[in-house]
């Protein structure tokens, strides 16, 4: 295992590393709530069609941000689409926000490669013989000669997209990604059309060039994130897992203009683009919505989720108090978490990562200890752990 200054810096600052293997070897207490969440929802309930919004909400500190760490690495290593955002970055004011940041944030050359590849099963092509980087239909000008070869591809996608849930625009998408990778080799009309797909403004002329002349608006941003996540798993990805952390900035003042980071229309915003995601988890399929924050994104009744009646509403129920942490409820409360770990769980992660470090022989500069009333005892003994290594520098 190779561990990067960055890491380290993650480390000292509290927050989770990078670095997945670290991630992984560091992480206690799995079988608590993320095994069973993963067989669950990750191998089951999303990968066979479902649609699930989650929430993570507890005090500074507790782990909300490791645990989104742990699934996001979960779902990547079973095939999804993770994206992570925070509220801190993006203002996710409405559907059409948070489409854009989510196609920002994912592998969009995976998407047309595995449509590529896709269509070539169709043709007989496994990936051992065509993996979607470059055109298929030079591979069988000697066998069918040039127009046949054009023929069969163009046949081919037909055949693969004739029963695909999405309108002509998607569509349109999917026929030029083949049209232009698998035939023609055209790269700058497969930019054009990502871009599309972003929900960037296309020009008039590029838009009847690639057939795509619909745009994102409010009014489609529901059928155009489905689309997308029909044109993932098309492509052999097996859902999309989004997570948005910090939606306590919701209620929090910026530091520099010492105004609210979000306005009071903001907040209604925001709230009912939560309400129409839980609403709609019939109508979306493979996608799972995890929301994290501190208890003021929630408990604030001005400025967090209790403010907006709608939301509010479907989300209480959640909330039943129990003094013992409910692995099965869809308010995920990461203080009886970390309490159900025991109370020994921070010294455990200080010693688990230090015998991480000597296994490979790390050596840490000695910073010294910050000042550490400031973190929560389970963020004070990673940084204590890192902190507390011996000298040099990182190797």
């Amino acid at each position: 295992m190779k561990i990067e200054q960055q890491d380290i810096e993650d480390l000292r600052s509290g927050q989770p590393p990078l670095n997945e293997e670290l991630l992984a070897k560091m992480t206690l207490g799995r079988e608590l709530w993320l095994n069973g969440f993963k067989e669950h929802y990750l191998e089951k309930y999303i990968a066979t069609g479902g649609s699930k919004v989650k929430v993570l909400v507890g005090s500074a500190g507790t782990g909300k941000t490791h645990l989104l760490s742990c699934i996001e690495l979960d779902a990547k290593n079973l095939g999804y689409q993770t994206v992570y955002l925070s509220a801190l970055d993006y203002s996710l004011n409405d559907l059409p926000g948070l489409y854009r940041a989510i196609v920002k944030e994912i592998d969009k050359e995976r998407i047309v490669q595995g449509l590529c590849c896709y269509v070539a099963t169709v043709l007989g092509y496994g990936e051992d013989r065509y993996d979607g980087t470059q055109p298929l239909a030079p591979m069988l000008y000697d066998e069918l000669g040039r127009d046949l070869a054009v023929h069969e591809i163009k046949k081919a996608a037909g055949e693969a997209f004739k029963d695909v849930d999405f309108g002509p625009s998607f569509k349109a998408f999917a026929y030029g990604a083949i049209n232009n990778r698998m035939i023609n080799g055209n790269e700058t009309d497969i930019d054009l059309a990502l871009k599309w797909l972003s929900g960037e403004k296309l020009e008039r002329r590029e838009k009847q060039a690639l057939h795509l002349f619909e745009g994102l608006q409010k009014t489609n941003a529901r059928y155009w994130l489905n689309s997308l996540i029909n044109l993932l798993t098309i492509a052999g990805i097996k859902g999309l897992v989004v997570a948005i952390d910090d939606l306590e900035a919701m209620t929090e003042r910026s530091d520099k203009t010492k105004r609210f980071v979000y306005s009071t229309n903001a907040i209604k915003d925001v709230c009912e683009l939560f309400r129409q995601l839980i609403d709609d988890g019939e109508l979306l399929n493979n996608f799972l919505l995890l929301l994290a924050g501190r208890r003021e994104m929630i408990e604030d009744e001005k400025r967090g989720f209790k403010s907006y009646e709608a939301l509010w509403m479907r989300l209480q129920t959640g909330l039943v108090p129990s003094e013992r942490f409910n692995p099965l409820a869809d308010i995920v409360d990461t203080d009886k978490h970390l309490q159900a770990n025991g109370d020994n769980f921070p010294v455990r992660v200080n010693t688990r990562l230090r015998e991480l470090f000597r296994e490979i022989d790390l050596k840490l500069e000695y910073k010294g200890l910050p000042d550490l009333s400031k973190y929560s005892n389970l963020q004070a003994r990673v940084i204590e752990a890192v902190s507390m290594a011996p000298g040099g520098k990182v190797r």
